[in-house]
């Protein structure tokens, strides 16, 4: 009672005061007392990650918000642990998936202020958590060896599927120095590479991987890139099907276009180029017609961000009208929505030549999804409804919010697109959306979702048919919708972290 220490885990010690009775009277000095240990927070976010105990997590981090502690400390701690874990305990597909969770819970987070800020942090925390295993220190190799040598054999082992041979050839490249620079190039280079036509995530992961590089740097990271990196490019593959045959086959007679490609584009080269057409030949469903579309305005000089564009909101469309009385493909839409987005990061970080190549590699993603049954239609339209009525925002508002609670999805995307096209703010309903749906038991599914309508809502701000990556999301999260939500542990740990007793909280 005196130390207020805590025996149980999952808690942390409580704050004690020093007390005095006078003449029958208790005073409690409440000025010098409080005092406890100022790294208990950290120390159970450390236990929730070893633990993977989301009440746990969700708790630690409520407290850290609750006193203002530096996001980026948080953010640390939550990363290095997820490094550790990954490089001794997971393979390539679920260290990639922890990894953009990661990565995206931070962005949604950054929608928000304070409080609303708890539930994706706490998801990103969830997919940083898990055991330590042992593994071996790994030494470079001896000398002489040089990057030539070392760049030649990653290509090989990747081919071969060794990727304990690309993780020895990566940490003897960083202990020869002044080549760091060159690992994310080299690896999406080697995931554009054909034999991986059918690994659709490889660029998405390794997109991911660069960005945790980018922000918390090599000497937090860096383990984790060698070792993720060389476990995606090393990855077993099966035998290609006939159809797959095929598709490579095709690609490798077209391989001589991307060496006339420049490395960049002039701020003023975008050439015209007919959207609909290209938009169309995606969903054709004969992968000739999609490669030679795709190869057509590749050649023609068309700017790489205009054809990811095209794709991503070819994907958002489909999306906003799939047929939900049988098997609308959400998970197959949100993959080939978030290839297509990641298309722009694949430029950034490896330049024209691999995003060209990237591009075929969603090509695939729209001809592997060619079961789903939506038709067609154009996407230079904009997509309007019938009533032209100006509705109450407020009103308008909360009828989608509770037409998602209550998985009316036959009209949440009329009600959206009115909502939209009656002017009303867009920004508004995705935060609002993106809060509903992070409460509900499938929101983290729809993390990634969440982030890539954000970002693409801005950055297509111009696009006739932008409104559709707003309706596609609000049919999908009411379409999967359940009504017991997952937020009581996030109330009851933000309701502990402002210092309200058990008797508040249950009463």
């Amino acid at each position: 009672m005196e130390g207020g220490g805590c025996f149980t885990g999952g808690c942390d010690d409580l704050a004690t005061f020093p007390v005095e009775v006078r003449n029958g009277d208790i005073y409690v000095d409440v000025g010098s007392g409080g005092k406890k240990r100022d790294d208990a927070h950290f120390l159970l976010l450390k236990e929730g990650l070893f633990s993977h105990d989301s009440w746990t997590l969700s708790k630690a981090i409520a407290i850290m918000l609750a006193k203002g502690v530096s996001e980026e400390e948080t953010l640390e701690i939550m990363v290095k642990h997820m490094v550790r874990h990954i490089t001794t305990a997971e393979g390539f597909r679920s260290g990639g998936g922890r990894v953009a969770t990661l990565m995206h819970g931070i962005k949604v987070a950054h929608m928000y202020e304070s409080d609303d800020r708890l539930i994706p942090l706490m998801m990103a925390a969830t997919h940083a958590a898990g055991g330590h295993n042992d593994r071996p220190d790994r030494v470079p190799l001896p000398p002489p060896v040089d990057w030539e040598k070392l760049e030649n054999w990653i290509r090989v082992f990747t081919e071969d599927k060794e990727w304990e041979g690309i993780e020895k050839c990566l940490i003897t490249a960083r202990a020869l120095g002044g080549h760091e620079d060159k690992f994310i190039p080299l690896f999406l280079d080697c995931a554009s590479q054909w034999f991986f036509l059918s690994s659709s995530r490889n660029h998405i992961d390794l997109c991911h991987l660069a960005e945790l590089l980018e922000k918390w740097g090599w000497d937090m990271t860096g383990e984790l890139v060698c070792n993720l990196g060389a476990k995606i490019l090393g990855q077993g593959r099966g035998r290609p099907g006939e159809r797959l045959r095929e598709a490579l086959q095709k690609l490798e007679e077209i391989d001589h276009i991307f060496d006339d490609l420049p490395q960049e584009k002039s701020p003023d080269a975008d050439v015209d180029f007919d959207e609909d057409e290209l938009s169309a030949d995606l969903v054709s469903g004969d992968i000739d017609t999609i490669f030679d579309a795709i190869t057509k305005v590749l050649t023609a000089g068309v700017s790489i961000d205009a054809i990811a564009t095209t794709m991503v909101m070819t994907s958002a469309d489909r999306m906003a009208r799939t047929p939900v009385n049988m098997s609308p493909g959400w998970w197959e839409l949100q993959e080939e929505m978030e290839m297509a987005a990641n298309i722009k990061k694949v430029l950034r970080f490896g330049g024209t030549k691999i995003a060209a190549k990237a591009l075929y590699h969603c090509g695939w993603r729209f001809y592997s999804n060619r079961w789903l049954n939506i038709r067609h239609q154009p996407i230079s339209e904009a997509r309007t409804t019938s009533s032209t009525k100006v509705l109450d925002e407020d009103i308008a508002l909360n009828t989608i919010i509770d037409g998602i609670e209550s998985v009316r999805i036959q009209e949440i995307g009329r009600r959206t697109r009115e909502y939209l096209n009656s002017g009303c703010s867009a920004e508004r309903l995705l935060a609002e959306m993106g809060q509903c749906i992070l409460k509900d038991d499938n929101g983290e599914h729809l993390l990634s979702t969440i982030h890539i309508v954000d970002r693409e809502w801005h950055y297509c701000e111009n696009h006739p048919a932008r409104n559709q990556l707003i309706v596609g999301l609000a049919r999908w999260a009411t379409d999967v919708r359940r009504n017991s939500g997952n937020d009581s542990a996030v109330q009851t740990a933000h309701r502990f972290a402002k210092g309200e007793t058990a008797t508040e909280l249950y009463e």
